[in-house]
């Protein structure tokens, strides 16, 4: 139809091929990515922050480290040792590190009747044992196997030598038991044998002990040279 000489198309044309216009985006999807950004931002501050601290954390004990406190200066910790702790003669300094095992070691001391008298010093070393000074007895606080040994150092005054090492327990009533010894026998008469010879005897084992039991040296047709802790001593300890 024409109006004031335009010309109108009739029929309306249509594009068979062309789809629906796109809808738009639901409000909750895009509610949603919000939000999990949101989270995503937040978790990353998170983690940044927690790196800092550690940082500073590690910064921190280094550098407390590098810088020796009071309590750690040796002269403030000896002086501190001596105000607190009176060590007496016998008793070695709270700074030793006691052994893991009960453990004793005696040196240089006196004879008796034919049983050595050891000396407790600051060579010496006494751990969940106790000693019978009087005695020359260790005994023994706990049950288990013990290593024993013994050295002196002598001067021989007979044809008969001994040196021998036995123990004593609550548990048996027959007296002394032998545990280590070591004899020397001269065929031909004293007066042969050069006054003054000096020698060593060294004796050492592996026995099953229990608590009570006593171990102590014993010595026969010699005089013992105490000379140094390096050459007589007296020692148990638990494997």
């Amino acid at each position: 139809m024409v109006h004031g000489g335009v010309d109108y198309p009739s029929v309306f044309v249509v594009d068979s091929k062309a789809g629906p216009p796109p809808l738009p985006p639901k409000p909750g999807r895009r509610q949603r990515r919000e939000v999990v950004q949101t989270l995503l931002v937040i978790l990353v501050f998170v983690a940044l922050f927690g790196i800092a601290v550690e940082a500073c954390f590690i910064y921190y004990l280094y550098t407390s480290n590098a810088k020796p406190t009071p309590s750690s200066d040796p002269q403030t910790a000896m002086s501190k040792q001596d105000k607190g702790h009176k060590v007496s003669p016998k008793q070695k300094p709270s700074g030793a590190m006691n052994p893991s095992k009960p453990m004793a070691q005696l040196t240089t001391g006196n004879t008796g009747i034919g049983i050595m008298l050891w000396n407790i010093s600051q060579e010496s070393i006494m751990y969940r044992i106790t000693h019978k000074e009087k005695e020359g007895k260790l005994v023994l606080e706990q049950d288990g196997y013990y290593s024993i040994y013994s050295k002196i150092h002598f001067e021989e005054n007979s044809i008969l030598f001994t040196h021998s090492v036995a123990r004593t327990s609550p548990r048996y009533a027959g007296g002394e038991m032998l545990l280590l010894q070591s004899s020397r026998v001269h065929h031909k008469p004293m007066r042969t044998v050069i006054q003054g010879t000096q020698d060593n005897s060294y004796l050492s084992g592996v026995f099953y002990l229990f608590k009570g039991d006593a171990v102590f040296v014993r010595v026969k047709g010699c005089k013992p040279v105490l000379s140094n802790s390096a050459e007589n001593y007296f020692g148990v300890y638990m494997l």
